[in-house]
């Protein structure tokens, strides 16, 4: 479909569905009605300029904290999505991808057989790329939704002004559960296919004091949907607030154990997905990953007076981790010829309808310390009003990789009858053994929001970040010379402006910048080597009222000094990336019983100029659908057989996407696909306590369908991840 007819269809289809919006909130507010027996009590109260989020349903509005400052979402220059409890609570999210699955622009990225939570976000970004927050603090790369998550937010496009290192197509913030002073507990279970089971505990209350505290255990098991590997976590997750007039105090921990498969998917050969069962595994039964994250977090707001506060927060991020992985390097599905296989000093022969392998294991460690400081304030010069910030905040990001073993144990194994003997890797390359990448940063920002008049609002920000990194790998024994070593500054800013025709409906503009260091653990990086840099204009209108936000947008986020490495194993800089786009999110309520989230993606993202591989110009990059949709829709079907009974369906549409062998020789064009999810809730009371029953099927349809590259391509395969197979399972809770 293309892009001109795109923006007209969808432009014109979130207009009719803003002025049905205002219709129905005309209606509602009048009568002062709930929407859902999940709704606030009294309509009358909302506030879409509130300085606080407020959920109703799938709806969100009032003020966002991945924006930092204390300025209602309408009012900001930027896309802001809200992934609301609600929504989370229907929709049963798997892991953090699957979350997002209703907010526009985003796809799935490199997750590294399973272990990261790997995020595109207007095509650009990946694994450790920075860009994932818990609490408006950097997290690690590894779990982080799960039983504590409350609501996801994404701030769309470059976000170095507000949290430094960045690439430029946004960030994702995970809220957690807060300690609460109304005391609330509820006890969880679950069962279903694949052998599933799980429990949960969810406590919180007053201490008396001003002090609260809340905690969370969940324990999930079940069996992997493909023919073999087990999925175990276990949680848990204590907190304590403090408050009184002036000051709340936040103290929480979180630890996760876990062990999955390490699942690199499937192979993409000659064009062709390998013509065997998706179920059918080529590596081995002792391919898992067992690993653990720790996340402390201690966050201090101090009311100044009516107008100030100051904010400090500190945060450490622990994952470490070990995998073993038989790794499939080529793959013969010819059911006659043999195949040549040669790399480096490697040469096989591969008979037909067989499949050769590696063995790898590695472990590793990263550990993250933040710490941010800042002062967030209303005041007035003359008839203008501002919403100010300014701050510092400081980082150490330490991350070990080792001991690798990954030379030798080759084998091969029949792809139609396979054999598995879950063999063990022993070998060690010594230059690759262990691997370090080592980056402080210490950032220095400032922002102020200014109301002109009532209709037009402005806001600009400036950030200085100064980083030192180090990366390298080296054997045992061995002395450590890095092969990146640098520090330097770079000065960021950006600009927006809002009009409002109205309280509820506003038109936007920003332009925004990103910068993102070069570095190399295996090859040679030239210290005064250009950081990439990100650099973004956005067009947008966003419609909030009680019962309904929309929000459209239009971007061009240009990125320099993508970076290559020559014959010689230099890193240089070789070109340009390009990413152009439209998105369109919808979520709330159409009527009093039914409420929908809605989105539509296209992006464009493209290599606009690329000295290392010509050939790569003008495709777009790797992984990125072009077109993406999700529609899921709730309806309240009314209180029945002693109960509160509520419905719900989607689908998800992800559009064909490119994969590459390696050099962009060849160009690959992956298959689009349609998946199904539902619900059917049951809610009533048992000797005066809530029971909710829950009934969730996904990827009703059990479609077979490809979601990202799940690893390195070479001239022989290219590996890509399988989307879950189909999941039903039913959840119990009891509230009390």
């Amino acid at each position: 479909m293309p892009f001109k007819f795109n923006l007209i269809y969808t432009a014109l289809f979130a207009g009719s569905l803003s002025f049905g919006a205002y219709a129905d909130t005309t209606e509602y507010a009048g009568e002062n009605k709930d929407f859902s027996a999940t709704a606030v009590e009294s309509l009358a109260q909302i506030d879409v300029n509130a300085d606080y989020l407020q959920q109703i349903g799938y709806h969100a509005l009032g003020t966002s904290s991945v924006s930092k400052v204390d300025v209602p979402i309408i009012d900001t220059p930027t896309t802001v999505n809200v992934v609301t409890t609600k929504l989370l609570e229907d929709r049963k999210p798997r892991d953090l991808v699957d979350a997002l699955a209703s907010v526009s622009g985003v796809s799935q990225a490199n997750t590294l057989g399973g272990i990261f939570d790997a995020v595109q976000k207007r095509g650009f970004g990946g694994n450790r790329d920075n860009s994932i927050m818990r609490n408006g603090m950097q997290a690690g790369p590894s779990h982080n939704f799960g039983a504590t998550t409350e609501t996801v937010e994404v701030l769309k496009g470059p976000a170095s002004v507000l949290y430094g290192i960045q690439d430029p197509g946004g960030i994702i913030n995970v809220i957690s559960k807060k300690p609460q002073q109304e005391a609330k507990h509820s006890i969880s279970a679950s069962l279903g296919n694949n052998n599933m089971w799980g429990t949960q505990l969810d406590s919180t209350g007053g201490l008396g004091e001003g002090f609260a505290y809340r905690f969370i255990y969940d324990k999930q098991e079940k069996d992997y949907w493909r023919n073999f590997g087990k999925i175990q976590t276990t949680t848990y997750a204590p907190s304590l607030s403090w408050q009184n007039e002036r000051t709340q105090v936040l103290l929480a921990y979180e630890h996760l154990d876990y062990s999955q498969p390490f699942d690199r998917g499937t192979q993409l050969v000659n064009g062709q997905v390998v013509d065997i069962p998706a179920s059918r595994r080529l590596d081995e039964p002792n391919n898992q990953t067992k690993g653990k994250t720790d996340n402390i977090q201690v966050k201090l707001e101090h009311k100044l007076n009516d107008q100030w506060k100051l904010n400090f927060a500190y945060a450490y991020a622990r994952d470490k981790y070990n995998y073993r992985q038989t790794r499939v390097v080529a793959v013969n599905t010819s059911h006659s010829d043999n195949l040549s296989y040669k790399s480096g000093n490697t040469s096989r022969t591969l008979a037909p309808r067989t499949a050769l392998r590696r063995l790898e294991k590695q472990a590793a460690d990263q550990r993250l310390h933040s710490a941010s400081l800042n002062l967030v304030g209303e005041f007035s010069l003359g008839d203008i009003a501002n919403r100010f910030i300014i701050g510092a905040d400081a980082s150490r990001n330490y991350r070990t990789t080792g001991p690798v073993y990954n030379n030798g144990g080759w084998s091969s194994i029949n792809i139609d009858n396979p054999v598995y003997t879950s063999p063990d890797a022993k070998e060690t390359v010594a230059a690759n053994n262990w691997q370090i990448n080592n980056i402080k940063t210490l950032g220095l920002y400032i922002q102020d929001t200014a109301y002109l008049t009532e209709r037009l609002i402005v806001t600009g920000g400036l950030r200085y970040e100064y980083f030192d990194q180090v990366a390298g790998r080296h054997a045992i024994g061995k002395n450590f010379v890095p092969n990146t070593d640098q520090h330097d500054g770079k000065l960021l800013y950006q600009f927006g402006s809002v009009y409002k025709f109205s309280p509820n409906w506003a038109t936007y503009a920003n332009y925004a910048e990103s910068f993102r260091p070069q570095y190399s653990i295996a090859n040679k990086v030239d210290a005064g080597l250009a950081p990439e840099q990100g650099k973004s204009v956005e067009i947008g209108t966003k419609y909030e009222s009680e019962n309904i936000n929309a929000t459209l947008a239009l971007f061009n986020i240009n990125k320099r000094n993508v970076a290559e490495t020559d014959s010689n194993g230099d890193v240089y800089i070789a070109g340009k990336q390009r990413s152009r786009g439209l998105e369109v999110d919808i979520n709330g309520y159409l009527t009093r019983d039914l409420s929908l989230s809605a989105t539509y993606t296209y992006t464009k993202v493209k290599n606009i100029a690329n000295d290392a591989y010509p050939a790569a110009i003008g495709k777009q990059l790797i992984g990125v659908p072009e077109h993406q949709a999700a529609l899921f829709l709730s309806y309240e079907l009314g209180h029945f057989l002693h109960g509160d009974w509520r419905l719900g369906a989607g689908a998800r549409y992800l559009g064909s996407w490119n994969a590459y062998t390696s050099n962009y020789k060849t160009a690959y064009k992956i298959p689009d696909a349609v998946i199904y999810d539902a619900f059917l809730a049951y809610d009533t009371k048992i000797g005066g306590q809530k029971l909710s029953l829950q009934l969730n099927g996904k990827n009703l349809s059990d479609k077979v369908y490809y979601q990202s590259t799940s690893g390195n391509a070479d001239s022989y395969i290219v590996p890509i991840s399988l989307g879950y197979g189909r999941e039903v399972f039913l959840n119990a809770k009891v509230e009390f």
